[in-house]
């Protein structure tokens, strides 16, 4: 028999919507326009390693937008893949539970790299990195991390 979900189970997965909702947004629009003009963005290519904004923007479209709803999807329908959960035996968790952790701790090395070469100039990366560390804290909740105890 399941246990019930935990209610700081949905706070996590509001979190991570959340989270998905800009990565799509934002590698979208980098996609679209890669100069990054439609971002208001275009002054800061030069402090970038790279040509344009296509990298980032399919960072941001398949790590920070496609990811986390894959990981929604991981953690309330809790599909038994095996594949996925022998690369993370290791953590004694669901490996959605590992993988949320681990976009959180990817999320923050993210905007840490951001910070360094373009600075915190944007609202939207305090609001991302409040998002990553709400994130981070519902999933290490006590409750949380029973619930996808091995």
């Amino acid at each position: 028999m399941k246990s019930k979900r935990p209610m700081a189970l949905w706070f996590l997965v509001a979190w991570l919507v959340c989270l998905a909702l800009g990565g799509l947004y934002g590698g979208i629009a980098m996609l679209a326009d890669p100069s990054g003009r439609l971002l208001q963005m275009a002054e800061v290519l030069p402090s970038l390693h790279v040509p344009d904004f296509v990298l980032p923007g399919l960072f941001l479209l398949v790590v920070m937008g496609l990811a986390p709803l894959f990981l929604v999807y991981g953690l309330l329908a809790r599909p038994g893949w095996g594949w996925l959960e022998g690369l993370f035996r290791w953590s004694r968790h669901a490996w959605a539970w590992t993988g949320t952790v681990a976009l959180a701790v990817l999320l923050g090395v993210w905007l840490g790299v951001e910070g360094l070469l373009i600075g915190f100039r944007w609202p939207i990366q305090y609001v991302t990195a409040a998002i990553g560390l709400l994130i981070l804290l519902f999933a290490l909740l006590p409750p949380v991390r029973q619930f996808y105890r091995h």
